[in-house]
C-alpha cells in the first residue's frame, strides 16, 4: 500500500454507466401552483407531519427520456402513482436526497444544474433555488452526493478529477477541492458511489475503469480522505490487492467493507483484470484500510466470481454471484456480456462469523441492480425487460425479502422527504 499526501490547503475541479457498475444516491425559480393547475408530484404525498416519500423513474420513446418524480405516503405495495400528477423533467433527471429533511434535490436531465425542491402543503413538488455546475467544468451529472450534513455535501466530478463543495439548503457553490492524485493516463477515475464520515473526515473509494476503448480496470483501489471543516484533501491511499471497487458498504459493526464491483468479477474472468474479485476493510473509528484484511470472494462463493455489495442488514452484506454454468461466454466477450446476463444470484455475506449463502427467495438477475436506503430500510429493484414498469424488492425486510410498490418506467431513486 502506498500514501499520497496533499499539505497544500486547497479549495477550489456524466451520465451514469447504468447497468455497468450496478448500482447505485438541480432552474431558478419558485412558487406554488394555482388551486386549478395540474398537481405535479401530488400522488398522496400532502400533509404535514405525515410520511412523504419521492420515487424517480424515466420513461423512453422512439426519440427522447422524460423523468418523473413521484411523491407518495409510503414505498409499500398497493401504493400507486399517476404519470399525469408527477413533477416532469425532460431527460435523464436524478434525484438527490437527505433523508427526513423536508426537501430533496433534482439533478437536469439535460444540463448539469441542481434544483432544491420541497412539498407544498398539497404534496406537490415546488421549485427552488437553483445552482449550475457548468462553469466548473461539468458536463453532465452523475447520480451521486456525498451528504455530510443539511448544509454541506460534495458532488464527485469523476471526469475532472474534483469534489465540488456545495451548501445544498442555500443551493451555492462554496468551493472545489482537487483530487489529481486519482488521474490515471487512460482510465476514468471512477470515485465511489457511496462515501463514510469518520468524525470529520469523508471517505471514498476509487476505481480504474477504461470502459471506453480496451474494457479494462486497473489492479489497485485508491482511499480519499477528506477534512469536511477545512474542505480540504489529507490524502490518497493506495492499496495495490484489489482492484474495481466502486462500493463501500458499513455493517452494524462500524467497520466499512469495499467490494469490488460485478464488473471487477467479469473483468477478472475475461483475464483483463488480474485481481480476483475481493473486498477491503475500514475499521471503525479507521480512516486507512486494513492492512492485515483481504477477503478473496471466491473463498465465500465457492470459487464463483462475485462483487456488487449491497448492505444486507446488521453485519451482513448481499452479493451478486455469477452463476457461470447457466452463462454464455464467448471468445470475444467483453465485461458487459457477461454483467448483463440473468445469470447474478443473490447471496448474504455475514461479515461477523465470515459465511455466506444463497438466497433462494430471490431469482437471479443481471448485475445492475439498483438499490436504496430508506427509513431505514433497504429496498432493491426489478425491472421489466422492457423497462416498462419497476418493482422496489424490500431486501431487508423481516421474514426475508417481499414486493414492494410498482412504477411505470425505470425507477431510478427514491428519496425520504419526511
Amino acid at each position: 500500500m502506498r500514501t499520497i499526501w496533499n499539505s497544500t490547503l486547497t479549495s477550489r475541479r456524466a451520465s451514469t454507466a447504468l447497468g455497468a457498475l450496478g448500482l447505485l444516491v438541480m432552474a431558478l425559480g419558485s412558487g406554488g401552483c394555482a388551486d386549478d393547475a395540474p398537481n405535479p408530484g401530488g400522488s398522496g404525498g400532502g400533509g404535514a407531519g405525515r410520511p412523504a416519500f419521492v420515487v424517480g423513474t424515466r420513461v423512453w420513446d422512439d426519440t427522447a427520456t422524460t423523468a418523473y418524480f413521484h411523491a407518495v405516503p409510503s414505498l409499500d405495495q398497493g401504493t400507486e402513482v399517476d404519470l399525469s400528477e408527477a413533477l416532469e423533467v425532460p431527460g435523464s433527471a436524478k434525484l438527490y436526497g437527505f433523508e427526513d429533511l423536508g426537501w430533496l434535490a433534482i439533478g437536469g436531465g439535460d444540463a448539469p444544474t441542481i434544483s432544491r425542491y420541497t412539498l407544498d402543503e398539497r404534496g406537490a413538488l415546488e421549485e427552488g433555488t437553483s445552482v449550475n455546475l457548468q462553469p466548473l467544468g461539468v458536463q453532465d451529472l452523475w447520480p451521486t452526493l456525498y451528504f455530510v450534513s443539511p448544509t454541506k455535501a460534495y458532488y464527485p466530478d469523476r471526469h475532472n478529477e474534483q469534489l465540488i463543495v456545495l451548501n445544498p439548503a442555500a443551493m451555492k457553490v462554496e468551493g472545489t477541492i482537487e483530487l489529481p492524485e486519482t488521474a490515471r493516463q487512460g482510465y476514468l477515475a471512477l470515485y465511489s458511489y457511496g462515501s463514510i464520515l469518520r468524525g470529520d473526515s469523508l471517505l471514498f473509494s476509487v476505481g480504474w475503469f477504461d470502459w471506453e476503448q480496451n474494457d479494462t480496470i486497473l489492479e489497485e483501489t485508491g482511499l480519499v480522505v477528506i477534512d469536511t471543516t477545512t474542505d480540504t484533501l489529507v490524502r490518497v491511499d493506495v492499496d495495490e490487492r484489489c482492484g474495481g471497487i466502486t462500493q463501500p458498504v458499513e455493517t452494524a459493526s462500524g467497520d466499512a467493507y469495499f467490494v469490488s464491483s460485478a464488473l471487477a468479477g467479469a473483468a477478472h474472468r475475461l483475464e483483463r483484470l488480474p485481481t480476483e474479485p475481493c473486498a477491503l476493510r475500514v475499521q471503525k473509528g479507521a480512516d486507512a484500510f486494513d492492512k492485515d484484511y483481504l477477503m478473496a470472494l471466491g473463498e465465500l462463493t465457492d470459487g464463483a466470481i462475485a462483487g456488487e455489495p449491497i448492505p444486507g442488514g446488521g453485519d451482513s452484506v448481499f452479493l451478486r454471484v455469477f452463476d457461470e454454468g447457466a452463462a454464455t461466454i464467448e471468445a470475444d466477450s467483453v465485461t458487459w456480456d457477461l454483467t448483463s446476463q440473468k445469470v447474478w444470484q443473490w447471496w448474504r455475506w455475514d461479515t461477523a462469523t465470515g459465511e455466506a449463502a444463497r438466497i433462494d427467495e430471490l431469482s437471479p438477475m443481471t448485475s445492475d441492480v439498483l438499490w436504496f436506503q430508506v427509513d431505514g430500510r433497504v429496498f432493491g429493484t426489478e425491472t421489466a425487460d422492457d423497462y416498462a414498469e419497476s418493482t422496489l424488492i424490500e431486501l431487508t425486510a423481516e421474514g426475508g425479502p417481499k414486493r414492494a410498490m410498482t412504477v411505470p418506467g425505470f425507477l431510478h431513486g427514491v428519496s425520504k422527504v419526511r
